[in-house]
């Protein structure tokens, strides 16, 4: 490979991303695996109003990211949310959050994990793990050789993941008992109570969106193109979920499929072959197409860390032919494979730095308000430009969301969890005072006007 030591800041990434490629970054991102776990969980919380539980759970994501979106709208951030962090709060805050970025990125190794084992289901007695190394490695390249060719690679897999999940919603729509839906059993089952529970749940399998921010530096147009997406990913895929959720309850008995999973009905309604593609082109494609996409987005805070100097800058060196960080993909290649070499708990991969990542989103909210004190110039310029008092509105209800998914997100860990999640946010402060304090970190201004 061919490389140049000139080629390391966020300034020589290649601007070639669109419309197009975000929005098939961020559906990508958003349907996970988690669709396929959380939706009986809702089902089993909330019976079939579970679709309507859809649309709140869309809402408070969007009130979440709500911020989020004056900030994207106003300037490129070079470093994704790491030069969010920095332009709105603290060094020592943008320091300590790349290792919270660090370590919840290990979260790559999940998702490669769980590939292996619906690859293992369909090929009794192979070597999930062995698998999962081979996807990863597989993933690696095709994001180590640039960024739009791991954009065409995520096209296709969007593609086939959005016919998996129409084909279920097509061949179930016809098969619904729409009967039920005008009886006041089955909806409800847990009251309002469980109404709420389903909808905070289901906030989880409707967020993701967010993370096109740390393709900004490669964008050709951000500040147009990114609220845009994450507004449009959140709203489609939160549509084809309620509908995905209308046939999950509407096809079989309610009490059959609470808690079960959508093979369950799909085994109902599916043909053999259109069975297996569902099983493929959604679960497995569903986990794909977020590994590519996390691949992709995971390096970029850290390679601007690199630039201020919080890491070392030839860590962040980028390829001169591919205009990739290629140090960085390898590293956090290696950040997925070393848990799946060595067989960590997936339980305690799944909850590290969770918490952590949920009070940076609340951060991320918080600091918003500073937006017309730290840039005046370009938020006067901006198309989303608004009046103070709306700017706090929008802010206040950001944090809000954003807090009550950090108190979702803390309530259903186990105190092992809580004490990992509590040494992260710890050490990522210490890291960042520590650091700051040595005189060695020089922040540039990574964002740009557009």
């Amino acid at each position: 490979m061919s490389e140049s030591k000139t080629l390391t800041s966020t300034k020589d990434l290649d601007r070639v991303l669109g419309k197009k490629d975000f929005f098939a970054i961020a559906v990508g991102q958003i349907i996970g695996a988690g669709i396929f776990s959380l939706l009986p969980q809702a089902i089993g919380l909330t019976g079939r109003s579970a679709s309507i539980a859809f649309a709140i759970a869309a809402i408070i994501t969007l009130l979440k990211l709500a911020p989020r979106l004056f900030v994207l709208g106003t300037v490129r951030m070079r470093g994704g949310s790491y030069t969010y962090i920095a332009l709105l709060s603290t060094k020592m805050l943008a320091g300590a959050y790349l290792i919270i970025h660090i370590l919840s990125n290990i979260s790559l190794s999940m998702y490669a994990l769980s590939i292996g084992e619906y690859f293992g289901q369909a090929v009794q007695g192979i070597n999930v793990r062995v698998v999962a190394v081979i996807i990863l490695t597989l993933v690696m390249m095709v994001n180590i050789i640039g960024v739009k060719n791991a954009s065409i690679v995520q096209q296709v897999l969007v593609v086939c993941l959005m016919i998996a999940l129409a084909v279920f919603t097509a061949f179930g729509i016809f098969r619904v008992d729409f009967t039920a839906y005008v009886q006041p059993q089955g909806f409800l089952t847990d009251g309002p109570l469980g109404f709420c529970s389903a909808a905070a749940i289901l906030t989880f399998a409707c967020g993701g969106a967010q993370n096109i921010i740390n393709f900004s530096a490669e964008a050709k147009d951000p500040t147009k193109d990114m609220p845009f997406v994450i507004i449009l990913s959140t709203v489609v895929v939160a549509i084809f979920y309620a509908f995905m959720a209308v046939v999950a309850t509407g096809v079989l008995p309610i009490d059959v499929v609470q808690g079960q999973p959508l093979s369950l009905v799909a085994a109902e309604i599916l043909p053999g072959p259109l069975y297996v593609f569902f099983l493929i082109g959604g679960a497995m494609f569903a986990l794909m197409t977020t590994l590519n996409a996390q691949m992709g987005w995971c390096t970029k805070p850290l390679l601007q860390g690199c630039v201020d100097g919080w890491l070392p800058k030839k860590f962040g060196a980028i390829n001169s032919r591919f205009k990739t960080p290629h140090n960085l993909i390898l590293f956090f290649y290696l950040v997925g494979l070393l848990p799946l070499i060595f067989g960590f708990n997936m339980n305690t991969i799944s909850g590290t730095a969770v918490f952590a990542s949920n009070i940076m989103d609340v951060l991320l909210a918080i600091f918003v308000f500073r937006l017309p004190q730290v840039i005046p110039t370009e938020w006067n310029r901006s198309r989303w430009h608004t009046s103070t008092s709306v700017l706090w509105f929008w802010t206040i209800a950001g944090t809000l969301a954003s807090i009550f998914g950090a108190y979702m997100s803390l309530r259903t860990m186990t105190w092992p969890k809580m004490a990992v999640n509590l040494c992260v946010c710890v050490a990522a402060l210490l890291f960042g005072y520590f650091r700051e304090k040595s005189g060695k970190v020089d922040m540039e201004v990574s964002y740009e006007a557009q």
